[in-house]
């Protein structure tokens, strides 16, 4: 940032022009509110005109400000420009981009407020090789001149500059930098040369994928060095993964937190946590806010929603934990449920450390299971099991206790 702010005299505002529609995306969504990588493409605008450390960024979206709440780190976020000038303050330049144009890098927006100070001209436009406005930086001073209020700012422009280059200088645009969602095709583009980007640099810090062009990675996601990445995985939103993991083949990953040392395999976790040293998967789906803990064993079909599950729980084939809370080392077995729904309210259910949970068995909520205690195949848990106790039938019902050196 600051190598920019050294080299600019004066003070600079931008503005992210967010709110143009294009008839060739065929949405109601303006183009620089479509998502590349995960992330409005404006987004990137925005952090790229921050790289200039600028006295100001101003988003101007359409007239309902449509979909402006999904961007950060702007000074204002405003619905027109009526309120620009005063955004504006005492800037002695303004840099106009489009903001959709998710590979605009700073350097390039360096290049065009700098032509127009060394030039001393009131605009200044960077171009791309079709000739395209990419961006205008123009002298703040003139802009209140050309009072352009109760105007479109994106026909304002291209009236400007369609009409007037006399007095203008020009900067060349690369084409990855000059490319806008004009349609589908340009946003699949974009997307393509973003995702490249994120990939190449987690691998720069560390991280392997053994075939990165069948992997879609989120700008958000926050990889640790010595994961590694199998083909066909799919890491959105939030997602972190600490080192050592592994995640795939087959894994989809939303918002989801996996500790180090864990492996996702053919399954999905979403909204949800994993601690150290757990498998999840093979066809397992972990979601709703659970909190799955160290060494756990998530496997075949299982299901945990909204749960939280201790170290080393094993639950193998089959089983749904839902609105649970699991003690250390249970075991849940093949088929066994947590009746969670009561066709009007979610209840929860408890099961303590070390409990054993057979085939089957159908935990019916609001209920727990004590410590140690111990549920026979088939059985349907209507009633609390007390700590250590054995139950068994439809309904469950307390089993006579052990003799002594009875296995």
């Amino acid at each position: 940032m600051g190598v920019y702010a050294r080299a600019m005299s004066g003070k600079l505002g931008v503005v992210v022009l967010a709110g143009e529609q294009r008839e060739g995306m065929v949405s109601d969504v303006p183009p620089a509110l479509h998502r590349v990588a995960g992330t409005p493409a404006a987004q990137y605008v925005i952090d790229a005109a921050r790289r200039l450390d600028p006295a100001t960024v101003v988003v101007v979206g359409g007239e309902q400000g449509q979909g402006q709440d999904a961007l950060s780190g702007a000074d204002a976020l405003l619905a027109g420009p009526r309120e620009l000038f005063h955004s504006l303050g005492e800037c002695e330049a303004t840099l106009f981009v489009w903001g959709d144009t998710p590979l605009l890098d700073p350097s390039s927006m360096h290049a065009v407020v700098k032509r127009r100070e060394e030039t001393r001209a009131r605009r200044a436009y960077l171009t791309s090789g079709d000739g395209d406005d990419v961006a205008v930086c123009v002298e703040t001073a003139w802009l209140v001149e050309q009072d352009p209020r109760g105007k479109s700012f994106t026909a304002w422009l291209v009236e400007r500059a369609d009409s007037d280059r006399s007095a203008a200088a020009t900067v060349p645009a690369g084409d990855e930098a000059s490319l806008r969602l004009v349609n589908r095709q340009a946003l699949a583009l974009a997307e393509g040369l973003v995702r490249e980007r994120i990939i190449a640099r987690h691998q720069g810090a560390g991280v392997t994928f053994r075939d990165p062009y069948s992997v879609y990675v989120d700008r958000g996601v926050r990889l640790e060095a010595d994961v590694v990445v199998e083909p066909n995985c799919y890491l959105y939103g939030e997602t972190s993964v600490a080192a050592g993991a592994v995640i795939g083949p087959g894994a989809t990953l939303r918002n989801a937190s996996i500790g180090a040392n864990s492996a996702v395999q053919h399954s999905v976790v979403e909204d949800s946590s994993v601690g150290e040293g757990t498998t999840v998967g093979p066809y397992a789906h972990v979601r709703g806010g659970a909190a799955i803990g160290d060494g756990c064993e998530i496997h075949n079909y299982a299901e945990v929603k909204n749960s939280v599950v201790g170290d080393g729980v094993k639950m193998h084939h089959f089983s749904y934990l839902g609105d649970a809370d699991v003690g250390a080392g249970a075991n849940i077995g093949a088929g066994a449920v947590t009746v969670n729904f009561d066709g009007v309210d979610k209840h929860r259910t408890h099961i303590g450390v070390r409990a054993f949970v057979g085939c089957d068995t159908m935990l019916i909520a609001p209920v727990s299971v004590g410590d140690g205690a111990f549920t026979a195949a088939g059985a349907v848990v209507t009633r609390d099991v007390g700590a250590g106790a054995r139950v068994a039938g439809v309904p469950a019902r307390e089993l006579p206790a052990k003799d002594e050196g009875e296995e």
